[in-house]
This record gives C-alpha cells, structure tokens and sequence, in this order.
C-alpha cells in the first residue's frame, strides 16, 4: 500500500461515522428523541446550505440552543465545496494553483517567500522548471540523501490534497531511509511507496516561529480564506492548524491536530478547536497554557504577502493559502484552487456563509436553492 493510500484510508476513517450512531449520539446529546433529531437535520438537509449528517453532528447543530436561527443557517455544507468553486473560478487556472512545482514558480516570480523545491521525484518523462534535483528511482534517491547528512526533507504529492502521502525524512544511511512514523525502509521500498505511486517534491523542513513551538509538533500553517472581489481582497475568515504529538503535517482530520480560529485584523487566535464526531472547544491548548488569545507574529507581514499570493492567482476569485511563519517571517506553503469549507468553520465555531460571503457568491453567478427532494440525503 503506497503512502497516499494509507492516508486515503486513514482520512475516511476519521471523517465517516454511522447514520444511525451520528443519531443517536445528537440525541443523547440534546435530549430530544431521534425522530426529533432526524426532523430538525432533514429541514438542514433540505435548506439552501444543504447541510450533511456528519456536519449537523460535528459543527454542534443539533443543539438548537448554540445558536441563533441566522448563525445556524450560515453553516455552509463541504458538499456545496466543488460547485461553488467550479462557478466562481476560471477553472482554466487550477492546475497552476494545485501543481505545486508550477505554483512555487509563479509564486517566486511574484515576489512571494515559498519553500525551496530541492528535488522531484518522478519516474515520468517531465521536465520541471526551476533547480530541483530529478530524482527517478531508487539508487538516485541514495545518491541525494547520502550526499546530504543530517539533512532532513519533507516530501509531497506534487498535485496532492489534504497532506496524503506526505512524509518526513528524518535521516538515511547506505540501506535504509528513516521516515517520521514509520519503520526504516529500503531505497527500492521506500521508491515503491511513493515516486512509483505519484510525483513528489522534496523541501527542507522547515521550522516553526519560536513562538509557535510550544504549541505544535511540527510546521503549522495559516489558511487565509481568499475572495478576489472587484474592490481588492477580502479574507472573511482565517486559522491556524497545529500538528500534534507524531504527526507530520497539520491537516485537521489527522486524530490530535488542532486547529484555532483567527481574528483576521488582529492575528489574535480566538477558539482552540478539537476534532471528534463534535468539533470540541478548548479553553487552551490541552499541554501548554498560552495559546488561547495570542497574537500571531509577523502578522502585517502574513497579511502582505497573502494578497501578493491571492493577487498573482486572482482569475481563482474563491482560493485559499497555507501559510508558515518561520523565525524569519511568513512564508506561503501552498496556495489552493477553493479550499474547503469544512476547515474555517469547524476551527471557528461559526458559518462560512456570512451576508458579505453570500453576496460575492451570488455576484458570481451561484444560486443558493433548497433542495426540492423530500429525502434528507
């Protein structure tokens, strides 16, 4: 099973839960019977923002109590993700966004900090731009590794998502590569589980702001919500995913990660979020006291260079970045054709479709439109 797929399956596995247990558990939960329960989700299901099961669960709707009836109906459905995007986006540009060797290129050239790419693997005829070292199978893999000690390296999916497939090399010696959370590996095994499999870029890990390492395990990242209206950006929400414990990489669906809701004109962090089949709102971080209302460093210059990335891919109108904060600065990880709704919502408590989101979507063309179905699914 190469990487990614284990991932894949790991992501499923933390996403899904059963119709009957989701039920069952918002019942007990706010002490109205399941067929109360299944009435209430059925009218979200139906409603413009189409919200799922899992959502009604995960985002706390169930309990009418939370929130007030206009906050509720801003919750907008992950489903609704792709469709809206495909409608407000020239999907001509995707590929330059999701491509990671093409965006890190187009991202240098507009003046934007991004990680060096200092190697690809793939076994395919493409040439990429840029420096990188082409790595291709297994003994050229040993060659670049070996010719770099101590050296450590965080490797991706060139066209990835959601951090599947990703790993950290911690080291190497003439047999074997030793990755973060898994057990050493042969050249010719390790080739097999990823370039065989999908193209990768190698980076040099890079390392948290000082005063963001209490709180993660490894590099956290910002997701800056991007609208590109006809007056200039607008970010209506933000937040920051930490890594927890031995994970690699900061996606909130991978068990521990945190994720913190952020005041987007302050950098101030707002919630401490938690995943489970309720996202679960911590007064702090559950280690180390201190997150809870701090103020992001560098943050004017966070907010700088994400309208210099936005900008350089203003024809994707809805996008978002991943951005890094390292002890010399910002520095944009990724930058993401759409970008889920799950993600801002779940860290911050509140709906996505805010009167200010729901009129640039509509200004592009989007009709918000219950379902006409009776089913709830």
């Amino acid at each position: 099973m190469s990487l990614a797929t284990l991932d894949e399956s790991n992501y499923t596995a933390a996403r899904d839960s059963s119709f009957q247990d989701l039920l069952v558990y918002a019942a007990k939960k706010s002490g109205r019977s399941v067929l109360q329960v299944l009435r209430d989700y059925r009218q979200m299901a139906k409603s413009e923002t189409r919200i799922n099961l899992v959502e009604y669960v995960r985002f706390g709707l169930y309990d009418q109590a939370r929130f007030e009836a206009q906050a509720r109906a801003e919750f907008l459905s992950n489903d609704l993700h792709w469709p809206i995007a495909n409608k407000v986006n020239n999907r001509g540009w995707y590929s330059a966004a999701e491509d990671k060797s093409v965006a890190t290129t187009l991202l240098s050239a507009a003046g934007v900090p991004v990680p060096e790419i200092v190697a690809v693997l793939d076994s395919s005829q493409r040439i990429y731009p840029g420096g990188a070292e082409r790595i291709t199978g297994a003994d050229e893999l040993r060659a670049f590794l070996l010719a770099r000690p101590g050296q450590q390296f965080f490797g991706k999916i060139n066209d990835g998502m959601v951090s599947f497939g990703a790993f950290r090399i911690e080291k190497a010696d003439a047999e074997m590569v030793y990755c973060s959370g898994h057990e050493p590996m042969s050249y010719g095994d390790f080739a097999a589980q990823t370039l065989a499999q999908n193209a990768y870029i190698l980076q040099p890990v890079l390392e948290n702001h000082s005063a963001l390492r209490p709180f993660a395990s490894a590099l956290a990242t910002i997701r800056m919500v991007n609208l590109i209206t006809d007056d200039g950006l607008r970010v209506p929400m933000a937040a920051i995913k930490l890594p927890q414990g031995d994970n690699i990489a900061d996606a909130f669906w991978r068990p521990g990660n945190l994720a913190c809701g952020i005041e987007v004109a302050t950098g101030r962090i707002r919630t401490v979020a938690r995943r489970g089949i309720e996202v679960e709102f911590l007064d702090d971080h559950p280690d180390q006291a201190g997150l809870m209302g701090m103020n992001l460093p560098f943050w004017s210059e966070v907010l700088e260079i994400n309208e210099r990335a936005a900008r350089s891919f203003a024809p994707i109108r809805y996008q978002s970045t991943d951005i890094a904060i390292t002890e010399d600065g910002p520095v944009v990880v990724e930058i993401n054709a759409g970008g889920g709704f799950d993600l801002p919502q779940y860290s911050n408590g509140k709906g996505m479709l805010t009167p200010e989101v729901r009129a640039f979507f509509e200004s592009c063309g989007v009709e918000f439109k219950p379902k006409k179905s009776l089913l709830p699914f």
